[in-house]
């Protein structure tokens, strides 16, 4: 696979708003990104930030610390290896250039109703950029098994256990799975993408669609001797209308509880039976 070095910028305002281009080329064409772009011969990744920047919005930067890396496969069999920093602007004026269709300030509140890259809102918030999710609900689970096959039921049925179809009619972000195997970080499944895992502690995922951002967090706490508790917390926001619609459907009628508190118990049959099954 061809692998292909770029770097990008984060970038915010003493408001709290974030800059964001709308990428003129592939990957993601269209979509509202950070500036950045793919490395010259001989520049490092800072480097390459700070001069995308210039040439995509007109601003100079000091380039800071690396907030985080990701790679991005592309329809072509290419893979992009990105490293994006944060930056503080030091001069310019704010004009789209390069191959930047447009260049904007965004408050965070607004991101929901952009088409942004993939997983961006979900970096942003990690690195602080954009606020946590406000707390939804919590169910848990007492399971007759030790933390260590409890993570493994958990990491085996959500491999297998979201709906490809429903994620594509709720316009969701991540429509099929990809990456590491469930439940490494960076694994992908209908709805969700894996962004913290600590076995057998704790697994994190998050997920966007035109509804809601969310997160699911899941903690195994020991209670005893090959016993546990699995406890699954939501977060979640719904901007809009739409939004608030759609969380009176899925909260109001009891959707989301019946269908966390069913995952829990299937988790639980799952690790007590593998339990019982002598090694």
């Amino acid at each position: 696979m061809d692998v292909v070095p770029a770097a990008g910028a984060v970038i915010t305002d003493d408001d709290g708003r974030v800059l964001l281009v709308r990428r003129g080329a592939a990957p993601q064409r269209g979509r509202w990104s950070v500036p950045g772009g793919r490395l010259e011969p001989g520049e490092s990744f800072a480097d390459a930030a700070a001069r995308e920047v210039l040439e995509e919005t007109g601003l100079r930067v000091v380039v800071g610390r690396e907030l985080w890396s990701l790679r991005l496969p592309t329809a072509d069999g290419r893979e992009f290896d990105i490293h994006d920093f944060a930056a503080t602007v030091v001069g310019g004026n704010l004009e789209a250039g390069d191959d930047a269709a447009d260049a904007r300030w965004f408050a965070p509140g607004e991101l929901h109703r952009l088409r942004v890259t993939t997983h961006l809102v979900t970096y942003l918030r990690r690195a602080g950029v954009v606020d946590p999710l406000p707390h939804v609900d919590e169910h848990a689970v007492d399971v007759a098994a030790g933390r260590d096959a409890v993570w493994r039921a958990l990491g085996e049925l959500l491999a297998h256990a979201a709906s490809a179809r429903f994620a594509r009619m709720l316009g969701a972000e991540d429509t099929s799975r990809g990456g590491p195997a469930m439940p490494a970080p960076g694994a992908i499944v209908p709805g969700f993408h894996v962004v913290a895992a600590e076995p057998p502690a704790r697994l994190a995922l998050a997920g966007r669609h035109r509804f809601s951002d969310y997160e699911l967090v899941f903690r195994i706490d020991e209670l005893a001797p090959e016993r546990s508790r699995l406890r699954a917390e939501t977060r979640a926001v719904f901007p809009g209308m739409r939004g608030a619609a759609y969380r009176t459907m899925l909260m109001g009628f009891g959707l989301h509880r019946a269908a966390t508190r069913r995952m829990l118990r299937a988790v639980r049959r799952r690790a007590e039976a593998s339990a019982r099954t002598p090694s």
